[in-house]
């Protein structure tokens, strides 16, 4: 039994109903950079990597084909492995063995991206990286791309001759991943480059690699006009420092583990409550032990011997981490140096930065925040975060309240990166303090918006663009269409809601139905005109749509309906009582 856990979002945005304002009406006019070709480096999850036969042909499955990343999973050895344990363990009440089994299976189910002390993968896997520009790719390797990413737009601006996606193995070594950025740019890049310089745009984990190539390659400075950062994971991410140093949250929060974390991961669904009942059968000491051997499981095969999850590891995180996994150990020796050697570029990553900017490189950064982080952190209820990163890793180093909180009346800016006093780099709630980032005004901010989501924000994906393309967008003050702090949102399922309506049969719908229909998609239309986000707007707009494309009988209702809706509340409400009882017991 298998299957495919995929971290990160696949979706295609239809680009000519995703358009939003034009500067028009700001007294703001663009000024195109047509000729300097742009390399994506793309996120986690935003390239395949695939198992290899003896031939080097791409293993077949049920799926499509085998792949190292996104993460398949083969449950069967896991639960072969552990379910004898875990009977015996529930007739006995006590851990028979079964934190060992959890770790042996977990290991066992993540086999396929194995590697050996030196870093290197134990099965054949390959990882595609088409030396070529979006132009001259496969037909089905473009339309990928433009699914992970829908970058079309930039292609329309620069052209697909001068676009090029930088695939790496997100599950790779960092400094395998780094040299050959270095030579894409030099032997597949530049050469075609009418002015000599790049464009790079590092998204999420193509942050880390950022990172590393700077402090690699002084010399090409001056080879770079322009960084973009969307997002990028500069400190890592909180979820693998948790995961390292063993402080996840279900080892400490019975709340999180008996009622949250299942909710979390399936949704408000009866089976999810039902679940969380389910693991009362066990002992709540041998059930943390159990997932205390499937989390040393998973750092063993997929994080232990994997330099690029070890650059997601936060500052804070690290010296605990080192210590638990990598030190007194000689076989690891070479996978500590290249992790040392990660963390020193981190530690230099400011001066590198303004090094990089003093040679007339321009740089921006897109972040989120207010969002909670995954509930797997231990401190998920109080961080700032974008669900998958703290807010300050992709911010910078920007200040931000705890969640739900703000940082107060008399808060006064720290002005560290930015002391000019015409500038105002608070943000309007009161949240973040912008000034400690590194790039305090050529940072752009989106509340409440999820970081796996990020592409279906079209506000987000049109800046992104025009950070890249036009030269005349210096800083956030640039362009009035596109305030330092927004709101995020989701356009994908309004976009393909009105898909479905222009493709519908119309001729059975009433002219009630069919006019609730319009004006609502008149609303739609009319806020995906507008830049500067209100979200509630937004989503009561998108819920109005696909409440009059329900009653038109042109979609289905998605939703539990009534009695799963009931069934759910009943679940909710035994689950909490269980847990109360427990507690009291």
């Amino acid at each position: 039994m298998k299957f495919k856990r995929v971290i990160s979002i696949v979706l295609a945005l239809a680009m000519a109903l995703t358009v939003c304002a034009s500067a028009s009406g700001t007294g703001y006019t663009p000024d195109y950079d047509a000729e300097t070709p742009v390399i994506i480096v793309h996120g986690m999850s935003q390239n395949n990597t695939y198992l290899v036969d003896e031939n080097g042909n791409w293993v077949p499955d049920e799926t499509g084909y085998v792949t190292g990343w996104p993460l398949e999973i083969d449950v069967m050895p896991l639960v072969k492995r552990a379910l004898p344990n875990m009977l015996a363990s529930i007739v006995t009440r006590q851990n028979v063995g079964l934190t060992k089994a959890m770790y042996e299976g977990t290991y066992n189910a993540l086999s396929l991206v194995e590697k050996d002390n030196e870093g290197k993968y134990i099965q054949d896997i390959v990882v595609p990286c088409y030396e070529m520009p979006m132009s001259e790719l496969p037909e089905a390797v473009r339309e990928e791309y433009y699914t992970f990413l829908p970058i079309q737009e930039l292609s329309e601006i620069v052209g697909e001759d001068d676009v090029y996606y930088f695939g790496y193995d997100s599950l790779g070594d960092v400094m395998y991943e780094t040299e050959k950025l270095h030579h894409y740019i030099h032997d597949v890049v530049l050469p075609k480059s009418p002015n000599g310089q790049v464009k790079l745009c590092h998204i999420s984990l193509g942050g880390t690699i950022a990172v590393n190539y700077l402090e690699m390659y002084p010399e090409d400075y001056e080879l770079i006009r322009k960084m973009v950062f969307v997002i990028p994971a500069i400190d890592g991410s909180n979820i693998i420092g948790d995961l390292l140093t063993g402080n996840l949250s279900v080892f400490y929060d019975d709340n999180t583990l008996y009622e949250e974390l299942l909710v979390t991961l399936m949704g408000e669904t009866p089976l999810a409550y039902l679940l969380n009942m389910v693991l009362r059968i066990l002992p709540t000491d041998v059930l943390k032990s159990a997932l205390s051997g499937l989390a040393n499981g998973l750092v063993d095969v997929a994080a232990l011997r994997t330099t690029m999850i070890w650059a997601l590891c936060p500052d804070a995180y690290y010296a605990e981490a080192k210590k638990m996994w990598l030190e007194g150990k000689p076989e690891l020796a070479g996978i500590l140096e290249d992790v040392e050697y990660f963390m020193n570029a981190r530690a230099n990553f400011e001066e590198n930065l303004f090094a990089l900017r003093d040679t007339g490189c321009e740089i921006f950064n897109l972040a989120c925040y207010d969002v909670n982080l995954f509930p797997l952190c231990k401190d998920y209820k109080t961080t700032n975060a974008d669900r998958v990163i703290h807010a300050a890793s992709p911010a910078m180093g920007a200040t931000f309240a705890d969640l739900g909180k703000t940082l107060g009346d008399g808060y006064v800016a720290k002005g560290t990166y930015c002391s000019n006093p015409d500038h105002n780099h608070l943000s309007p709630d009161g949240v973040v303090d912008a000034t400690t980032g590194l790039l305090p005004c050529t940072t752009w901010y989106f509340k409440a918006q999820a970081h796996e989501q990020l592409p279906q924000n079209d506000v987000a994906l049109k800046l992104a663009i025009r950070v890249m393309t036009d030269d005349n967008m210096k800083d956030v003050y640039s362009n009035p269409a596109y305030p330092q702090f927004n709101e995020g949102r989701l356009t994908h399922n309004a976009i393909g809601n009105i898909e479905a309506w222009e493709a519908a049969d119309k001729s059975g719908i009433s002219a009630e139905k069919t006019a609730a229909v319009e004006a609502a998609i008149a609303k739609i239309n009319a806020l995906l005109g507008e830049t500067i986000v209100d979200q509630k707007a937004w989503n009561e707009a998108d819920a109005e749509l696909e409440k009059a494309l329900v009653d038109a009988k042109v979609i289905e209702n998605e939703a539990q309906g009534f009695i799963g809706n009931a069934l759910t509340a009943i679940l909710r409400t035994l689950n909490r009582g269980v847990n109360k009882i427990y507690e009291i017991l």
